[in-house]
């Protein structure tokens, strides 16, 4: 075809190309079909999946592993209100994804139309924007601006809805209205003023106890090394919080992570963060409310108006920590403050929740059903040092983000501040495209296998490399189903919660789609078996048979005291004998 008549989704294909990606994830459709041969044929390698909401997540975590824009797409209607999840779980991740549906015809607006939906307005509070393509002369210009704006601070998503009479409909990139390619040069990132690096700097060394927390912008703005080298430069520890967990490797000397965090951070009489969002997953910057605050961040909107500050730095991370570095070399010739006191204090902190790990996994180490500390330890003693690990895991995920010592950004992926499960078989498969060479693994709950699982086969067709570990309970949220039976309807153990999963062998399961599976029951054999899988050279599961043991199995214990650990129980809900929640009753 002529170059000046070619398809509006052709033109898609050839921008996106263009702006530099390599993959797209998600499902096609009648919709998109023009879009898809367009990308097709520009080069851009589609990976495809078995349900909308993984290629959501894929992008997600494609986008956090390299930094890059993650491209997701999917058809009118259910193909766009399937990906909302994932476009709000890559919201709260600050992730960079561009999101592209079909629609309807424009003719067939509020006619009851062949899947009928209006991506502006299921998606609007999700994301940056999301606008309806409405000419085909603005089809470049609307792809040019997405793939912009979802990388501009802080990163976020971006979705376009195209109806599929324009997206049929032929037109020209000479045609195209406000687009030229490779126009956009990217601008110098905002830099700090040399009086606030020199007040921010001397309020650091001049502390006893300073801290520093960092956080996704360090990744986006590529400034690990920077940060690397200013904290060692002044001696003052660092966590590494999000996506930018492992920029500074954790177990660096001055780094600590887990929980020691709290006892540290607490304890510090000069906080300062770094591209760091104080919200709900940072206790809204409580834990700093004795300390001298200092925010440094890229845009106002990061910062928490809520948490007393003593100095806040709108700048670019990478700029304002080059700032800082150039200062203390300047000015500090003969060296800052050893800190010997509190770097000590700190190591103790960290020394003493590093043995408290070990105890609690050497304890369980022989118990079965296998133990979740223990399972966390051993599957841990198989990965290479600077492999990503997605959590998706109720019981899990406490015990392995709490051991797993993160080497570089993107190291560990998880649900964000949506908290959701189910992402994790697709954002194991995102994070491979991402970089093929780190071992990916993927820590699931049989619940979150339930609603993703079938990706499994996606991993297996596509060529990931990736190993799922099922945590493996027959529970969903572990230890509620004891608590519920304990508590709500004493001396009745024949009635089981409704949550309650059919023991299941997923290693079997997926072994039927071809992946490698192995099911582990002996402690003994955990290492092994994982790294049986990660040397499978293909996608693999391990299902680990675990205890039922969560955060709510101690609770079991509590009794008549249970209402002050979760108040939504009233007096009586101790004595009514039964509860509708209940079914079915075993036989």
């Amino acid at each position: 075809m002529a170059e000046n008549s070619i398809t509006s989704g052709k033109v898609m294909g050839r921008v996106l190309k263009a702006e530099g990606v390599e993959y797209m994830f998600g499902l096609q459709g009648g919709h998109i079909w023009s879009f898809l041969l367009g990308a097709g044929q520009s080069g851009i390698k589609m990976v495809h999946f078995r349900h909308e909401q993984a290629g959501a997540y894929a992008a997600d975590a494609y986008a956090r592993t390299t930094g890059k824009v993650g491209l997701c797409f999917g058809t009118a209607g259910p193909g766009m209100t399937n990906q909302i999840s994932g476009i709000a779980q890559a919201k709260s991740a600050k992730s960079p994804v561009v999101a592209i549906y079909g629609q309807h015809g424009t003719a067939e607006d509020g006619r009851n139309a062949l899947q009928e939906g209006y991506a502006e307005k299921a998606l609007g509070q999700y994301t940056k924007w999301t606008a309806r393509v409405v000419s085909t002369s603005m089809v470049a210009y609307t792809i040019k601006k997405a793939m912009r704006d979802a990388m501009i601070y802080p990163q976020g998503p971006v979705a376009i809805e195209m109806p599929n009479d324009l997206m049929n409909s032929r037109t020209s990139l000479a045609k195209q209205q406000g687009y030229i390619p490779n126009a956009y040069p990217e601008p110098d990132p905002p830099c700090p003023s040399e009086a606030s690096v020199a007040k921010a700097v001397k309020t650091i060394l001049a502390a006893e106890r300073p801290a520093i927390a960092a956080g996704e912008a360090i990744s986006y703005s590529h400034a690990e090394e920077e940060l690397r080298e200013f904290v060692e430069l002044t001696n003052v520890p660092v966590i590494t919080r999000r996506n930018s967990r492992g920029a500074v490797p954790e177990d660096h000397p001055l780094a600590f992570s887990a929980r020691a965090r709290g006892a540290v951070l607490r304890a510090a009489d000069v906080a300062v963060t770094i591209g760091l969002n104080l919200g709900f997953l940072e206790g809204f910057g409580a834990w700093a409310a004795k300390a001298k605050l200092i925010q440094i961040t890229e845009a106002r909107t990061d910062i928490e108006f809520t948490a007393k500050s003593e100095q806040i730095i709108i700048a670019d991370p990478k700029m304002a920590l080059k700032m800082m570095i150039e200062y203390v070399k300047k000015n500090y010739k003969t060296g800052v403050p050893k800190k010997e006191a509190w770097l000590k204090q700190v190591n103790e902190i960290k020394a003493k929740e590093r043995a408290r790990l070990d105890e609690e996994a050497e304890k369980t180490k022989n118990e079965k059903p296998m133990n979740p500390n223990w399972v966390a330890k051993a599957t841990l003693a198989a990965l290479d040092k600077n492999a990503t690990i997605i959590l998706d895991a109720y019981t899990a995920s406490h015990y392995f983000t709490e051991r797993f010592l993160g080497q570089h950004s993107g190291s560990v992926l998880d649900g964000a501040a949506t908290a959701g499960i189910g992402h994790g078989v697709a954002m194991a498969v995102g994070a491979y495209f991402g970089n093929p060479k780190r071992q990916v693994l993927s820590v699931m709950g049989d619940g979150g296998m339930g609603l993703g699982g079938m990706d499994v086969e996606s991993a297996v067709r596509t060529g990931a490399n990736v190993v799922y570990l099922v945590n493996n309970n027959s529970d969903y949220i572990a230890g509620m189903g004891p608590l519920f039976k304990a508590i709500q309807v004493p001396g009745r153990q024949d009635l089981v919660a409704p949550w309650g999963i059919v023991p299941t062998n997923y290693a079997k399961m997926f072994e039927n789609v071809g992946a490698f599976g192995i099911r582990v029951e002996d402690p003994a054999k955990m290492t092994d078996g994982v790294r049986a899988a990660l040397n499978a050279g293909k996608a693999a599961v391990v299902d680990a048979v675990v205890a039922p043991i969560g955060s709510a199995s101690g609770l079991v214990k509590a009794g008549p005291k249970l209402p002050e650990f979760m108040p939504f129980f009233d007096a009586e809900d101790f004595n009514e004998p039964e509860r509708s929640y209940y079914f079915p009753p075993k036989k």
